[in-house]
C-alpha cells in the first residue's frame, strides 16, 4: 500500500515536471531572448511603446522598447505605426528592452511608392555627386545626386553645396532598385555640437544612463576654461567610448571613477548629451599643429612642427566645422588643437582633433568664390569687367593686373553701401557706378568709378556690394567664429555681435591662428550673406557659424556657414 502511494506520487511530480518544463521552463533555456538578445516570430500586438512578439516555438511575449529604438521593414527605414499585426519580425535586445526591430512584408519586390524607400544616416565623404553615407542600421553605402534630386534644410529647397561631412541626412529614393537620390533632407542644427568638455569621472547612474562629473571644462577660445564643479550629463546606451583606442561598453564607466574623460556634447531636445567619449589612459599632451603625412596603413599621423607621432582610431573624437566626423575627414595639412594621450617615449594616441581650417565652400561640390576690384564696366550683354581685382584665394587675397568678366541675371542681388539699401537690376546699370572717368560727364560731375565686393557661383553674381572708396586690402583679415549671442543695436556703434571661438588665417604661417579672446564686430559697413541671400544684421542667430572678411573689428563680408 506504501509503494503504491508513493509510486502515484512519484507520478504526479513527474507530470508536473513535464508541464512546467514546457511552459515557464521555457524561459531557463539558453535560447531564451532574454540570454541570446535577440527574438523573431510573428507580431501578434501592437501598443504604444510595447509589442506582443509569438516566437516560432509558440511562446508570447510582451517586450518595451529602448531609448531611440530603431525600425525597418524590408530593410528600409519605418516607424513602429508602419507594422502590422501578423507580421514577421526580428529584433534585438538590450537589458530585456527592444533597440532594433525589422519587419517583413510580403509586399512585391521592386514596386514602391514614390518616396517611400528612405535611408537615414550620416555623412562620411563628399565627392561632387557622391556621398558616402554611414547608416544608422548599420554599414556604409554610396549613394549619388542627379539633376533632379531635391535637397532640403529646416523644410526650405536649398544648394547642395552647403552640406558637410558630418551631417545627418535621411535620404528619399523613388525607385527600389535604385542609387540615385530623390530627396536628400538634413537635420538642421542638430547635427553640429554643443561643446567639447573635459571632465573627471565622479559618479555613473547606469539605471538612468547618467554620468557626473567633476572638474569640468569647456574647450573655449582656443584652450580649456572652467565650466562647472561638478555636472550630471545623460548619455545614450549605445555611447561609444573608448580608451587608449580600445572600446568599452557604459556599463564599465564605473571601473573609471576619478579618470579624465574627453566629451563631445550635443544638444538632445533642449538638454544636454553625451554623443562621444574618450578616456584619458596616461598623460595629456596638447598640440597646435598642422597635420604633415597621415599613414593609413598604420592610422597614425606626424605633427608637422613638432614632428610627433599619434595613433588615430575609431575613438578619436574628430571635430570639424563644428560637427562630429570621421577620422577618414582628416588631411595632411589641417591645422589642428590635438589632444596627445600618452608619453613622451612611446607611441601616442590621438584623444582629440579639433580642425580650424574652414573654407568659402564645404566640400568640392561648392565653387564659391570672392572678388574685389574696381567696376570698370557694366555691359549688356548681362556682365561686368572688373579692373586691377584681387580674388579670396585659400583664404588670403590674391592680386591680377587685366580685367575679370562676370555674369549677373534678374536674381542677382546688389546693394549700395553709401545709400545703405538694396538696388535693383535696372538701377545698377543705368547709375554712375562705371563711367568713363575721361569723359566731360565725370569730370563736370566729379565722378569715378566705383569699387565693389562680389560674392559669386563660378563666374555668375550671387550678390555684389559697391562702394565709392577702395579699402586696403593689407587690412582684411579673414577670421572664422561663432556668433555668442543675438546682435545687439548698440547706442554708439549700430549692430554688432559678439565673436567666439575665433580663429584667424595667417597668410605668412600659412595657419589659422586662435584667438584667446572674444571679440565684438560691428556691421554696419558689412554684406551678409546666407543661403545665397543678403539678410539684415537682425538677421543674424546666436550661435551661427560665421566666415569673415574683416577690417579689424569692422565686417566687410560675412557668410553663415
Amino acid at each position: 500500500m506504501r509503494n503504491s502511494i508513493l509510486d502515484k506520487i512519484l507520478m504526479i511530480v513527474t507530470i508536473l515536471f513535464i508541464v512546467f518544463s514546457s511552459t515557464t521552463g521555457i524561459f531557463a533555456d539558453e535560447r531564451t531572448p532574454y540570454r541570446q538578445g535577440l527574438i523573431e516570430g510573428f507580431l501578434t500586438e501592437i501598443g504604444k511603446n510595447e509589442v506582443s512578439i509569438e516566437e516560432y516555438d509558440g511562446t508570447l511575449h510582451t517586450l518595451s522598447f529602448g531609448e531611440n529604438p530603431i525600425f525597418s521593414i524590408d530593410t528600409l527605414s519605418a516607424k513602429l505605426s508602419d507594422f502590422r499585426v501578423g507580421m514577421e519580425v526580428y529584433a534585438t535586445l538590450r537589458n530585456r528592452k527592444i533597440n532594433y526591430m525589422e519587419g517583413y512584408s510580403t509586399v512585391e519586390a521592386g514596386y514602391i511608392e514614390e518616396g517611400s524607400k528612405t535611408r537615414v544616416g550620416t555623412i562620411k565623404t563628399i565627392d561632387r555627386n557622391q556621398l558616402i553615407i554611414a547608416l544608422d542600421i548599420g554599414g556604409v553605402e554610396s549613394y549619388f545626386t542627379g539633376p533632379g534630386t531635391i535637397f532640403l534644410k529646416d523644410g526650405l529647397k536649398t544648394d547642395f553645396k552647403t552640406l558637410y561631412v558630418g551631417d545627418r541626412v535621411k535620404l528619399y529614393f523613388d525607385e527600389m532598385d535604385t542609387s540615385v537620390i530623390s530627396i536628400i533632407a538634413v537635420q538642421g542644427k542638430s547635427i553640429e555640437i554643443k561643446g567639447l568638455y573635459k571632465g573627471r569621472i565622479s559618479v555613473t547612474h547606469e539605471i538612468d544612463n547618467k554620468l557626473t562629473l567633476t572638474e569640468l571644462k569647456v574647450f573655449n577660445n582656443g584652450e580649456w576654461q572652467n565650466l562647472s564643479s561638478a555636472k550630471t550629463i545623460s548619455y545614450s546606451e549605445n555611447l561609444p567610448i573608448y580608451i587608449g583606442g580600445q572600446k568599452i561598453t557604459p556599463s564599465k564607466l564605473k571601473h573609471y571613477r576619478e579618470n579624465i574623460a574627453y566629451l563631445v556634447i550635443k544638444d538632445f531636445f533642449s538638454t544636454e548629451r553625451i554623443e562621444s567619449m574618450v578616456i584619458k589612459a596616461n598623460n595629456e599632451f596638447n598640440y597646435l599643429d598642422k597635420i604633415g603625412e597621415i599613414n593609413w596603413y598604420s592610422n597614425s599621423l606626424e605633427l608637422a612642427v613638432k614632428h610627433r607621432n599619434l595613433s588615430i582610431n575609431n575613438g578619436t573624437i574628430v571635430i570639424k566645422n563644428g560637427r562630429l566626423v570621421d577620422i577618414n575627414s582628416l588631411d595632411s595639412g589641417m591645422d589642428a588643437f590635438i589632444v596627445g594621450d600618452g608619453n613622451l617615449m612611446n607611441q601616442m594616441n590621438a584623444n582629440v582633433i579639433y580642425v580650424y581650417n574652414e573654407d568659402i565652400n564645404n566640400s568640392n561640390i561648392g565653387q564659391d568664390y570672392i572678388y574685389e576690384g574696381r567696376l570698370d564696366s557694366i555691359l549688356p550683354s548681362n556682365s561686368i569687367l572688373l579692373k586691377d581685382f584681387a580674388l579670396l584665394n585659400n583664404n588670403a587675397w590674391e592680386g591680377f593686373r587685366g580685367t575679370k568678366e562676370l555674369f549677373y541675371d534678374d536674381d542677382t542681388l546688389i546693394y549700395d553701401l553709401d545709400e545703405k539699401k538694396m538696388k535693383t537690376l535696372e538701377e545698377f546699370k543705368a547709375g554712375d557706378y562705371a563711367i568713363d572717368e575721361n569723359s566731360d560727364y565725370a569730370r563736370d560731375n566729379d565722378l569715378e568709378d566705383r569699387y565693389v565686393y562680389i560674392y559669386a557661383d563660378g563666374d555668375r553674381i550671387v550678390a555684389l556690394m559697391v562702394q565709392k572708396n577702395r579699402d586696403s586690402l593689407l587690412r582684411l583679415r579673414t577670421t572664422n567664429g561663432v556668433a555668442a549671442g543675438a546682435p545687439e543695436d548698440h547706442k554708439w556703434t549700430g549692430w554688432r555681435i559678439n565673436i567666439s571661438n575665433a580663429i584667424d588665417y595667417s597668410p605668412r604661417k600659412d595657419n589659422w591662428m586662435a584667438r584667446k579672446d572674444s571679440f565684438y564686430l560691428t556691421l554696419e559697413e558689412s554684406l551678409i550673406i546666407k543661403n545665397n541671400k543678403i539678410i539684415e544684421p537682425d538677421e543674424l542667430k546666436q550661435a551661427d557659424r560665421l566666415y569673415i572678411i574683416r577690417d579689424d573689428f569692422k565686417a566687410k563680408i560675412i557668410i553663415v556657414k
